[in-house]
This record gives structure tokens, C-alpha cells and sequence, in this order.
């Protein structure tokens, strides 16, 4: 089945959208289209999958800019996550959530969804979130240091938090 997809240009490079019917994939802005491409196909898409498109919801690219711009915007966007385990889809659904600005712990997502003692299980499947800022993962944090950004790295979490709790973020040549 064809993925949609569709790049979006920010201050730090190029995010990429992906969808069926719903939003199914995102990409945090990366230096190139290429590298966006690259890091797509680490959650197994195949290039001979997508077809360039306008995405289903016309505002999103909007938004998408607004937020790397350091405006407080939402994403309400219907999203899929079928191909993921039925634990993984419950741990994302609790992630997606969480308001702008605010931090949880992996510990109080455990909780959340009524399993305290599978920390470690809610942060590997926090980890396989195709939708990064659609699913705000990176308002997860651990108990005494940020935690982890599978794929990204600490710093585009950082990025993140920086955008929502301050309102800031590093000037154009930053190294993101």
C-alpha cells in the first residue's frame, strides 16, 4: 500500500509527513530530504512505497512550522498506529496525551496505563513512536535526567523542550 508523504521545510531542515488515511510517520527536520528519507526507512518503509502528495489535513504544514518557530500549537490530527504491537499502541495513545509543556516520567506512564512496574517496557515502546511532536515523546522524561530521543538523540529532545517550556530555541545555525 502507498505511503504519502511530503516534506516540510522548517528552520532546521526538512521534516517529513507521512500518511494513508491518517498521519502514519513523521520526521523531525533533518538537514536534507535525503537524510529525512534515510531516517524514514529506519521504521521499514521502502522508497518504492511513497508517492509525493499534499497531506490530508491542509494545516499541518502550518502548524509544523509554527511549532519549530516556537509557537504554541497543537496537533490534532487522527494518526494510525496498526502496525505496532496492541502494548506499544496503548503506551503512544497515553504519550499523545500529554499537553503541551508539561513533563511525565516513564515511572507515571507506567502508571497511567495501570502497569507501574513495566517502566522499562513503556520506555522501549516510547522508542518506536513513528510520530514524533504528533505523539510528543519528548515530553517524557526519566526520573533524575531527560532520558533518552531513540533516533534523534538528546539534543533534538532538548530542542523540543526547549521550544515548549521556554519559548526559545538555538539560532538557525544551530548544529541540529
Amino acid at each position: 500500500m502507498e505511503l504519502g508523504i511530503c516534506f516540510i521545510p522548517t528552520r532546521f531542515g526538512f521534516a517529513l509527513l507521512g500518511w494513508r488515511e491518517s498521519l502514519t510517520h513523521f520526521v523531525l527536520p533533518q538537514r536534507t530530504k535525503e537524510e529525512a528519507l534515510r531516517h524514514l526507512a529506519r521504521y521499514g518503509v521502502t522508497l518504492k512505497s511513497l508517492t509525493t502528495g499534499t497531506p490530508p489535513f491542509p494545516e499541518v504544514t502550518s502548524r509544523v512550522q509554527a511549532y519549530f518557530e516556537g509557537q504554541r500549537v497543537s496537533f490534532p490530527y487522527p494518526f494510525d498506529l496498526g502496525h505496532l504491537s496492541p502494548f506499544t499502541r496503548r503506551v503512544l495513545e497515553a504519550v499523545a496525551s500529554i499537553p503541551y509543556g508539561t513533563l511525565v516520567t516513564y515511572r507515571d506512564l507506567a502508571e497511567t496505563i495501570a502497569l507501574p512496574r513495566a517502566t522499562r517496557a513503556v520506555g522501549r515502546a516510547v522508542g518506536k513512536n513513528p510520530l514524533p511532536l504528533f505523539i510528543p515523546c519528548h515530553r517524557v522524561v526519566g526520573k533524575s535526567s531527560p532520558g533518552g530521543f531513540s533516533g534523534y538523540g538528546l539534543r533534538y529532545k532538548i530542542l523540543l523542550l526547549s521550544l515548549e517550556l521556554l519559548g526559545s530555541s538555538p539560532d538557525r545555525n544551530s548544529p541540529f
